[in-house]
């Protein structure tokens, strides 16, 4: 007959073998899924289901509609505190941006959406209370109408905001972005100006 000992034995090591194993896969699913919704808060940037904070343009060419370029840059605190939220919101207010669905929205003279800003950090939500060290900066040279144009515009806005906020200007893999990615991004744009021209006339 099994004694009451035994029994609280039995029980203990199925605790302890249960605890090990949630210590074990516990920090596999939180990396899993931290991963899943930055990739997901990133595809929000240019959802085409979503009714508002896309890129919503006139052209309704099908292959450009599919097609997609991604411009991103990240601005990231010298010091990694946060920023002041209401400084943030204010400065983007003060270049015209519209605040759209928990992300700011810059848009050109015809309201036409040029390039969005979202939280760096995970779920991307940048509104008051929002705790984060890193703006995240999204230009698809696709849907905008000037890709260079709204290059350059996306490019002036960091630098403006990088200066007010103490922040570097980095890349998409968060590296300070050099003048030869500059470059680089210049030259995708004209190459896709001349692409959705080529279009136009075809």
């Amino acid at each position: 007959m099994v004694s009451n000992s035994e029994v609280f034995l039995i029980v203990a090591a199925l605790l302890a073998f249960l605890l090990i194993l949630y210590i074990f896969f516990k920090q596999f699913f939180t990396r899993k899924l931290s991963q899943t919704s930055i990739q997901d808060s990133e595809s929000m940037l240019f959802d085409g289901n979503a009714e508002q904070g896309t890129l919503s343009f006139d052209d309704s060419d099908d292959q450009e509609s599919i097609d997609q370029a991604l411009i991103i840059l990240n601005l990231i605190s010298l010091d990694k505190s946060n920023f002041d939220i209401d400084q943030v919101l204010m400065l983007f207010k003060n270049l015209d941006a519209r605040h759209v669905d928990g992300f700011l929205s810059y848009r050109d003279e015809s309201s036409a959406e040029i390039f969005r800003v979202a939280s760096g950090i995970n779920p991307g939500v940048l509104e008051l209370g929002t705790q984060t060290h890193i703006l995240f900066m999204a230009l698809d040279l696709y849907q905008v109408r000037d890709p260079l144009k709204g290059l350059e515009k996306m490019l002036d806005a960091a630098t403006n905001i990088s200066e007010k906020l103490h922040a570097s200007i980095c890349d998409q893999n968060r590296a300070p972005l050099s003048k030869q990615m500059i470059e680089h991004y210049k030259s995708k744009a004209q190459e896709i100006s001349h692409i959705k021209s080529m279009r136009k006339i075809s």
